[in-house]
């Protein structure tokens, strides 16, 4: 029975931990910027790579934190293919991991709630015909937090292996150009720095109208 006890509380720890982070956060949203990332970021260059993907493991327990700051600090530090290989890993990271306190901490709530409404149940049904579709489709939307999305994929028990690739490539798009302005943010004046910018709010408005189209046709 203490075991029992034991395991009930384990498995919500994740989630305990997400309200700690995102209370911190919240309270300390007015000091955190790309610029914070800089100053506590090394100077050592490997330094600065393993301390950006610890900060996109970190950031997975928070949901709220802006994945942008991260792939723009890692722009402004390496070479854009370093950069992007740095962004494209803690991307991964963090989907696998956000996945994974889905799925062992909010499968028991999802599969009740389920149960008591029949529509949701219906829903989750018709999102699992086509996981692959589910999965990058909700990636490509700018007003979704990426950690709240993989947190719902994985307390519905989405196939990990299709979660994983679609989610991956879905994220792409966002990530080399948030990668794009990063390389270019300290030249204004530079044509990559506006094309990234204007590709950015391109895609983000073409997410939205893609999003707004496909609620009034379901």
């Amino acid at each position: 029975m203490k075991k029992h006890k034991y395991l009930s509380v384990l498995k919500y720890l994740p989630l305990i931990l997400c309200i700690i982070l995102i209370i911190w956060y919240l309270s300390n949203i007015k000091e955190i910027s790309v610029q914070t990332i800089l100053d506590y970021t090394p100077d050592n260059l490997l330094a600065a790579a393993l301390v950006l993907l610890f900060l996109y493991a970190l950031k997975s327990f928070s949901i709220v934190f802006p994945v942008l700051f991260l792939e723009v600090a890692a722009g402004h530090l390496f070479s854009p293919t370093v950069a992007l290989i740095i962004n494209i890993t803690g991307i991964v990271i963090g989907i696998i991991i956000s996945y994974f306190i889905g799925y062992f901490s909010g499968s028991e709530a999802i599969a009740k709630v389920a149960n008591k409404h029949p529509a949701i149940e219906k829903i989750i049904q018709k999102q699992n015909r086509n996981p692959f579709f589910t999965c990058f489709f909700l990636r490509t939307l700018y007003i979704l937090p990426r950690d709240a999305v993989s947190i719902y994929l994985g307390a519905v028990k989405f196939p990990f292996g299709t979660y994983l690739v679609a989610s991956t490539l879905g994220s792409l798009p966002s990530t080399v150009l948030a990668t794009m302005f990063g390389t270019s943010v300290t030249e204004p004046t530079s044509p990559l720095f506006w094309l990234s910018i204007l590709l950015m709010i391109l895609f983000a408005g073409g997410s939205l109208l893609f999003y707004n189209l496909f609620i009034k046709e379901k």
